[in-house]
């Protein structure tokens, strides 16, 4: 998508702007009753304050792609069929056993409630996991957790998505997943 770098980080900031005025704890108590969305609640606990964090609910991210319409009509459905995109990326992180802990407790709940594990990396200083939570033939939600010995990174994107159009909507948040 084709978003001038511009607008795309007066959209962040305005973003950024809400979270700081507490509408974050609005957005993600309506994004809870989707199917597609996963509770990150003990972040704070085990890594401290994100060094980034997105929170993008149904309105905005029906901006963007209202925005990006005559641009980039792909990207422009693609975010009109998302209910929000979460991001709480975390660097130098000291909580790294702990953090492992949580990957493996979270991963126990989310094959509990009926997401599919599709990547499962695991070693001493490494976890990554990625879920999808399938209804039929559609991927309500889209989860990766992430964590290593110098970062931990957790992304929930919630909505109607295929697999493919993950790195899609990370690129557009400039967020990588390596």
């Amino acid at each position: 998508m084709n978003i001038p770098n511009v607008l795309k980080k007066a959209l962040l900031a305005g973003a950024a702007f809400l979270l700081v005025c507490g509408s974050a704890l609005a957005q993600e108590d309506a994004l809870k009753g989707y199917p597609g969305y996963v509770d990150f609640g003990e972040l704070a606990e085990i890594f401290g304050e994100p060094t980034v964090q997105i929170a993008v609910g149904e309105s905005l991210l029906g901006l963007v792609g209202s925005l990006s319409a005559k641009e980039d009509p792909e990207a422009a459905a693609l975010f009109k069929r998302l209910q929000g995109v979460r991001v709480n990326v975390f660097e130098d992180t000291d909580g790294l056993a702990e953090g492992i802990d949580y990957v493996k407790s979270v991963s126990q709940k989310l094959s509990g409630a009926g997401w599919e594990s599709v990547v499962s990396v695991n070693s001493a200083d490494e976890q990554v996991r990625i879920f999808m939570k399938i209804n039929g033939d559609r991927v309500e939600g889209i989860t990766v957790m992430a964590v290593e010995e110098s970062e931990a990174v957790f992304v929930n994107v919630i909505g109607d998505l295929n697999p493919e159009e993950l790195e899609r909507v990370m690129d557009n948040f400039d967020v990588e997943i390596d």
